[in-house]
C-alpha cells in the first residue's frame, strides 16, 4: 500500500548520528533545491498549510515510521533514531505526551518535556572535514530539544538559543502552534541559516516575508558568561545527565535503584528552588551562578500571580539560566539519602509553603518523583505528614510492627532523642510520654508506610491518643522545623532495633495479657513489709498493681492497659486509678516505700512478661520478698 502511494527519492542521505527529524529534513531538503515542506509531503510525514506539525518529534505512528523509511531510503531504525520516542525510557517526561495528540506543539514544552526553542551548537552545525557535512552542514542534535541539555561536551560551551543577529528565539511557532521547521516554504536555504523572519515587514506588499538567512555556525567570539570553573561545573553536570539519558550508560551513574525518578525528581527541586528563592541561593558555588538564577526566579518573587504558572512552565530558555538552576538543583538532591536531602531541601519546602500552601500542595502533586523526595519536603502538621498522595519509602529493616513497643523504652529514648530535648522550648513529663508515643508511630510509619493514627491499631494505642500526639507535638515542632531532628532521632532507633538478634512479639504479650487479672492476694504479698504501705496493703485497690505491671509487660503506658480502659468504658472515672498508677509506673520515683513497690513490681512483671513469650502459666507465685535472694532480685530489675 505504502509502495503504491509514495515513490522513493531520487536520493538520499544517511543520517548522522544523534541527528533530529528537522535537522534530517533541512539537510535532505537543502541537497534536493527543495522546500521542507514539499519534502515532508514526499516522504509522507503529516504537514499543515502552513507548517510541519512538531508532534512528529515526539515520534512517528508505525504508518508514518514506514512511508518515512521507504521514500528516504532509511530502515524503521534509523527513522525512530530521528523522533524522541528512543529517550521516552530515560526521560520520563517525554513519556506523557502523546505523539498523537493534535495539539502536542503547545503541551510538549509544558512539566520541561522539550524546549520551546531549538537549541543549537555553531560548532557542531560547521560539522567536520568530511564531505558530506562539509556541503550540508553537521546534525543539529536530537537532544538540543530536550531542557536538561544546555552545554556541548565536545566543544565544551553552552549551547546558543538565540540569533546572533535578528536576535530571536529560533522558536519554530506558528500562531498558536510549534512547526517542526520554520518557515517550512523556503527552500535554497543552508541547514545552518536562520530561518526566523526577519525584522520589519516585507518589501513589498505582495510579497512572502523573508528569512533572517543568518550564518548560526559562523565562527564567533563567545561572550564570556561564565568563569572557567564555573563553566568545568557545568560540563560536568551536563556530562552526568548525558550518561542518565543514554541507556547503556545508565550503570554509570551513581544511583542504580530508581534511575526512573532522577530527572523528575531534578525538575521539581529545579521549581522548589524557584518558588522559595532565595532560600537556595547557598546551593551555588558562585556569585555569578546564583545571579543567573536570581534573574529566573526574581518574577515569581515579586509576582504571587505568577507562582501557580510556575508549577507547569516550561525550563528558562537562556542556556546559562537553566544550567545554573539544574546545577543548584542537581547539588540539593546530592544522593538522594533521605538523612541528608531532608536536611538540604527541607528548608526550602517550608518557606515555599510559607509564601503559598497551594501552591506547595500542586508542585507535588501528579508528578512521578521519588517517595524519598516527597518524604523529604512533606510539611509536617501535627504530626504527620500533609500529603494524601505520599507513598511510603522501601526500606530494609527486619522488624515488623508487632515487634515495636508501644510506648519507646525509657532507655532508648534517653540516649537517642536527647539532641531534641535540648532545642525543645520546654520538657515535661507528659510531653516527654507524647514524644515515646510518636517515636513508636514514627517506627510502625517506616515499616508500614502508614499514617501515625492508622498505625495506632496495630500498637494497641487508640487512635484518639496517636491524634492528640499529633495535636500537642504538631505546635511544639512545627514551627521551629524541629520535624528533622525528631525524625533522625527515630531514624537511630529504628536501627537499634532493626540490630537486635533477638526480638519481642509485644502484640502477641498484649493479646496473652488481654485477660489476665492480679489477684488480691498478690497484690497484697507485693505491699507486705514495705513501711509506710500498711494502708495500701490492707484496703489498697489491686487494680493501680495490675495497670502498672501490665505496663511493664508490654512497654506500653498504662493509660492503655485493659484495666483503665475497662473502667473507662463502664462509665467510671479513671482518674485516681491513673493518678495512683502514675506514682509507681515512674522509675524515677523517690519516695522511698514507692520505689521499693516500683522494683517489685517490675520483678513480677519480668517473671509474667517471660511466661507470655515461653506460652507458659501466667499465674506467677509471688516470692517472699523480704529474703535476701528476693531483695537482689528486686535490685537487678531496677
Amino acid at each position: 500500500m505504502i509502495q503504491s502511494t509514495l515513490r522513493p527519492l531520487a536520493r538520499s542521505l544517511d543520517p548522522l548520528p544523534g541527528e533530529s527529524l528537522a535537522g534530517f529534513l533541512l539537510r535532505l531538503s537543502y541537497r534536493m533545491g527543495s522546500t521542507p515542506h514539499r519534502l515532508a509531503n514526499l516522504c509522507g510525514l503529516t504537514c499543515r498549510s502552513d507548517s510541519i506539525p512538531q508532534e512528529q518529534l515526539r515520534g512517528l505512528n508505525p504508518d508514518a515510521a514506514e512511508r518515512l523509511a521507504w521514500a528516504a531510503h532509511l530502515t524503521l531504525r534509523e527513522v525512530r533514531a530521528l523522533t524522541l520516542q528512543g529517550l521516552t525510557a530515560t526521560y520520563p517526561p517525554l513519556a506523557k505526551l502523546r505523539a498523537d495528540e493534535v495539539d502536542i506543539g503547545s503541551k510538549s514544552h509544558i512539566n520541561w518535556a522539550t524546549n520551546p526553542d531549538s537549541r543549537y551548537c555553531p560548532g557542531c552545525l560547521r560539522g567536520d572535514s568530511t564531505p558530506v557535512q562539509q556541503a550540508f552542514g553537521g546534525a543539529w542534535q536530537l537532544r538540543w530539544h530536550l531542557p536538561v541539555t544546555f552545554a556541548c561536551m565536545q566543544h565544551s560551551c553552552l549551547l546558543e538559543n538565540t540569533c546572533p543577529t535578528c536576535t530571536q528565539p529560533l522558536s519554530g511557532r506558528v500562531i498558536r502552534r510549534y512547526s517542526l521547521i520554520q518557515m517550512p516554504h523556503i527552500s535554497r536555504l543552508h541547514p545552518g541559516q536562520c530561518r526566523n523572519r526577519a525584522p520589519g515587514p516585507p518589501l513589498k506588499p505582495w510579497a512572502r516575508a523573508a528569512p533572517c538567512g543568518a550564518r548560526l555556525d559562523a565562527l564567533r567570539e563567545a561572550a564570556a558568561a561564565l568563569s572557567p570553573l564555573d563553566m568545568q561545573r557545568i560540563l560536568d553536570l551536563q556530562h552526568n545527565l548525558n550518561l542518565r539519558l543514554d541507556p547503556g550508560q545508565l550503570h554509570c551513574t551513581a544511583d542504580e535503584q530508581t534511575p526512573h525518578t532522577y530527572f523528575p525528581d531534578l525538575i521539581t527541586t529545579a521549581r522548589l528552588i524557584t518558588l522559595s528563592w532565595p532560600k537556595g541561593a547557598s546551593l551555588l558555588p558562585s556569585t555569578a551562578l546564583a545571579d543567573l538564577v536570581d534573574e529566573y526566579a526574581t518574577p515569581y518573587m515579586h509576582d504571587p500571580s505568577q507562582r501557580g504558572v510556575q508549577i507547569r512552565r516550561n525550563a528558562p530558555r537562556g542556556t546559562a539560566h537553566a544550567s545554573a538552576l539544574l546545577l543548584a538543583s542537581a547539588t540539593a538532591l546530592g544522593d538522594r539519602d533521605l538523612v541528608s536531602l531532608r536536611e538540604r531541601i527541607e528548608p526550602l519546602a517550608r518557606e515555599m509553603y510559607r509564601r503559598s500552601k497551594s501552591v506547595g500542595d500542586k508542585l507535588f502533586k501528579n508528578n512521578d518523583v521519588s517517595a524519598t523526595l516527597l518524604r523529604a519536603t512533606a510539611q509536617r502538621v501535627y504530626g504527620f505528614q500533609n500529603r494524601s498522595t505520599l507513598r511510603a519509602v522501601r526500606n530494609s529493616y527486619g522488624f515488623r510492627t508487632d515487634e515495636i513497643p508501644p510506648l519507646l523504652p525509657s532507655d532508648w529514648f534517653n540516649e537517642h532523642f536527647q539532641p531534641l530535648m535540648h532545642r525543645m522550648p520546654q520538657t515535661t513529663t507528659i510531653l516527654e510520654r507524647h514524644l515515646r508515643w510518636a517515636g513508636s508511630l514514627r517506627l510502625a510509619e517506616l515499616v508500614c508506610g502508614q499514617p501515625w493514627h492508622a498505625c495506632a491499631e496495630a500498637l494497641g494505642i487508640p487512635q484518639s491518643s496517636a491524634r492528640r500526639t499529633m495535636n500537642v507535638l504538631g505546635k511544639l515542632l512545627t514551627t521551629p522545623g524541629l520535624w528533622p531532628v525528631f525524625e533522625d532521632a527515630v531514624d537511630l532507633v529504628a536501627r537499634r532495633l532493626d540490630g537486635q538478634n533477638r526480638r519481642i512479639d509485644y502484640s502477641h504479650r498484649r493479646r496473652t495479657t488481654a485477660d489476665w487479672r492480679l489477684s488480691l492476694a498478690d497484690w497484697k504479698t507485693l505491699c507486705d513489709g514495705v513501711p509506710g504501705l500498711e494502708q495500701r496493703q490492707a484496703t489498697g485497690d489491686p487494680r493501680v498493681g495490675e495497670a502498672v505491671i501490665w505496663c511493664m509487660v508490654n512497654e506500653a503506658s498504662y493509660l492503655h492497659s485493659p484495666t483503665v480502659t475497662h473502667r473507662r468504658s463502664a462509665s467510671h472515672s479513671p482518674h485516681r486509678l491513673t493518678e495512683e498508677a502514675g506514682l509507681f509506673a515512674n522509675r524515677n520515683q523517690r519516695r522511698p516505700s514507692y520505689a521499693t513497690l516500683s522494683r517489685r513490681l517490675a520483678a513480677y512483671a519480668a517473671r509474667l512478661a517471660r511466661a507470655c513469650d515461653e506460652g507458659s502459666d501466667l499465674r506467677i507465685e509471688v516470692p517472699n520478698w523480704t529474703t535476701p535472694d528476693s531483695v537482689r532480685q528486686q535490685d537487678q530489675v531496677h
